[in-house]
């Protein structure tokens, strides 16, 4: 029961992405000199989220083990991905994202064969990989067109 309790809390944590973006986007927009403010609250909650699931990959002795290693595998991708936006925003580090998002695939579906519950978990991380990884790819066309 408790073990079921940290990755919903984990998952949890995770969907506040989403409010969290979102109060970005209006700091990015309306008031930029705070924006600052969103990156380090995604920072802290990516960090929290990363030792969340360590903790759960540690203490978890069964298969829902798997479903904690696939949060840490898209967290680390969605790292990849950030860090690539914001402070290396250097050719080769689309590189680096290709290959930790092959890597993350397959502990998805590693993690889809081995769940019995909450596939879903890796479903969606899949669907959201395939989205990243399509937004990677057109900025990996459009890099020096002169866009």
């Amino acid at each position: 029961m408790r073990e079921t309790s940290n990755l919903k809390l984990n998952v949890y944590l995770l969907l506040a992405i989403i409010p969290l973006s979102a109060l970005g986007y209006y700091f990015a927009v309306q008031k930029e000199e705070l924006f600052f403010l969103y990156e380090w609250l995604l920072a802290a909650l990516v960090i929290v989220s990363v030792l969340l699931s360590i903790k759960n990959i540690v203490s978890i002795k069964n298969e829902k083990k798997w479903i904690a290693v696939s949060i840490l595998a898209f967290l680390l991708q969605f790292s990849v991905l950030g860090l690539f936006l914001e402070p290396l925003t250097h050719y080769w580090v689309i590189y680096l994202y290709y290959v930790v998002a092959v890597l993350s695939v397959a502990i998805f579906i590693i993690t889809m064969g081995k769940s019995k519950r909450l596939k879903m978990v890796p479903i969606v991380f899949t669907i959201l990989t395939a989205l990243f990884t399509f937004y990677m790819l057109f900025l990996n066309a459009m890099w020096g067109n002169g866009f």
